[in-house]
């Protein structure tokens, strides 16, 4: 069985966090989404998981969020963009 996806960041110029998931049957979208109000901290664990199963997905078994920088000005020290990613299934699915 394919896993889905599921990606965190902030949106775009320093908006709120979103994670949504992708779909491989949806390649240009629109993927399930939420998105924290605008001024929210980094968003925990509890409210990671919170937010999958409002989606209607769950965390692989065993998986774990990887977090990344994505340049988003190379010729700055400072322009980067926080990602993280981790392996969903359905929620309610075999873990």
């Amino acid at each position: 069985m394919s896993r889905n996806r599921a990606l965190m960041s902030p949106r775009i110029n320093d908006g709120p966090w979103r994670v949504f998931v992708q779909l491989p049957e949806l390649p240009n979208g629109p993927w399930p989404e939420f998105v924290w109000p605008a001024g929210s901290a980094i968003p925990t664990p509890a409210e990671r998981r919170e937010a999958l199963a409002g989606l209607g997905y769950q965390p692989a078994a065993g998986a774990e969020w990887e977090w990344m920088e994505m340049d988003l000005n190379p010729d700055s020290q400072w322009a980067v963009r926080l990602l993280a990613a981790i392996d969903v299934d359905p929620a309610g699915g075999d873990r």
